[in-house]
């Protein structure tokens, strides 16, 4: 185990304790840690650290109750504005304007932010938040309805919107906060958030506040909610196995040190996939749909954890696929796992059936800036026919879904189809 493995989780006790301590020498013991650590480091130490004060926040304004009541009356959703359009996406755009507001009208309200900030705020949600795919967020509603049998009602289909929300504002936290750490240069087609001239290292604070927002939407639109509790501590969970994640993937290499290959394995790319990607992205929609539902059987929530996570390694898998051989303007951004020294699908495979000389390539040319270096990645990638593996991989991936999929009894199939659809052969 590396050093920033151990002390990680110690700053995070540390931190906990403090409050109880109250001593000087454990705040100066806290520091030396802390700022022992290198820059992305402290970024996720930060966000541990946030995302469980957080969601302790939340739960003490909740009085740690469990009564099922009704819609907030204070909430007004835009449903005769919903009802007007057709697609799916559309209604769930329709929903950002007002949770936008409710992130706002807790920082002017509650904080006393003066509008100076408060446009920054605004400029930097609109900047990062709903220019994706989403995904995600309609993914919520689409599983929600699928569990109710196929129909929801106009306020059903706002109020499952809204967690599909919460789950946008999650991703835009790990995004700005990630392209940070990666040095990235291109984000959804535009400069990364953190790349604009007036924001740079601000980012990292800002990426914080989108994390912060996601337990605002959640204290206001489902405080009173006998599930409140356990939306809560899903998002906590998934955070902190993200997170985990994030850390497995940076520290795949040692920092400062020449490149070590042998540390690119299948066994620790599965385990980054698993933690950073297959959570978030594809079990925290489903499993917020079936709370919401009403689903309470564990074997049907562990039956879709695994089903999820199978589908969150094809998925990084045709992202990294991607980062190598989409197109930068139909992805929306420019790949660089190769300069990055990312442990990648890719890499992983070739060093697998690398010859000596291959793998000395390889060495002398992966995790380099340089373009030559780059394309002589690529054009050893071609060689050995990465992308006829590729697709050979997706295919079989695809077959074990489906026998997944035709084992299944203790959930709808349909919940997962729907998932499979929207990933199966994307081309970005």
């Amino acid at each position: 185990m590396s050093n920033t493995a151990i002390t990680i989780p110690i700053l995070v006790a540390a931190a906990a304790l403090y409050p109880l301590t109250m001593g000087g020498s454990a705040f100066e013991s806290f520091a030396d840690l802390f700022f022992g650590l290198a820059l992305v480091e402290q970024v996720s130490v930060l966000a541990l650290i946030f995302s469980v004060v957080f969601g302790a926040v939340a739960l003490a304004g909740n009085g740690g109750t469990s009564s099922s009541k009704s819609t907030p009356s204070d909430v007004v959703y835009p449903l005769v504005e919903m009802s007007k359009l057709k697609n799916e996406k559309d209604k769930f755009m329709c929903l950002y304007s007002m949770l936008k507001e409710d992130c706002m009208s807790e920082l002017r309200e509650k904080h006393e932010l003066k509008q100076e900030a408060l446009d920054w705020v605004a400029t930097m949600m609109d900047y990062t938040v709903p220019g994706g795919k989403l995904n995600r967020g309609t993914t919520v509603v689409s599983v929600h309805c699928t569990l109710k049998g196929g129909t929801l009602t106009d306020l059903e289909t706002a109020r499952a919107g809204v967690l599909g929300w919460a789950i946008e504002y999650l991703q835009a936290f790990f995004l700005v906060a990630d392209d940070v750490m990666d040095e990235s240069p291109t984000r959804r087609g535009q400069p990364c958030w953190y790349k604009k001239p007036e924001v740079q290292m601000i980012a990292i604070n800002d990426s914080f506040l989108l994390e912060s927002f996601v337990f605002t939407i959640l204290k206001k639109h489902f405080g009173n909610e006998s599930y409140y509790l356990q939306l809560v501590e899903l998002f906590i969970t998934v955070i902190q196995k993200t997170e985990v994640g994030q850390l497995l993937d940076l520290t795949s290499q040692p920092m400062g040190q020449p490149a070590d290959l042998d540390r690119f394995t299948l066994e620790r790319y599965r385990q980054i996939v698993k933690y950073k990607t297959a959570y978030y992205t594809f079990y925290l929609p489903v499993a917020m749909g079936m709370i919401t539902s009403g689903v309470t059987s564990a074997s049907a929530f562990g039956t879709a954890e695994r089903i999820c996570c199978i589908m969150g390694e094809y998925f990084q898998i045709q992202d990294d696929y991607l980062d190598c051989y989409g197109e930068p303007e139909v992805i929306g951004k420019v790949g660089t796992d190769i300069q990055d020294n990312k442990c990648s699908w890719l890499v992983v495979q070739a060093l697998d059936r690398a010859s000596a000389a291959q793998r000395k390539v390889l060495l002398e040319n992966y995790g380099k800036w340089d373009d030559k270096n780059v394309a002589r990645v690529k054009d050893l990638y071609k060689e050995m026919g990465l992308e006829k593996i590729f697709q050979d991989y997706e295919e079989a991936s695809y077959v074990e879904i489906q026998r997944e999929l035709d084992a299944l009894t203790v959930m709808p199939r349909d919940v997962f189809e729907l998932l499979l659809k929207k990933i199966y052969k994307r081309s970005k």
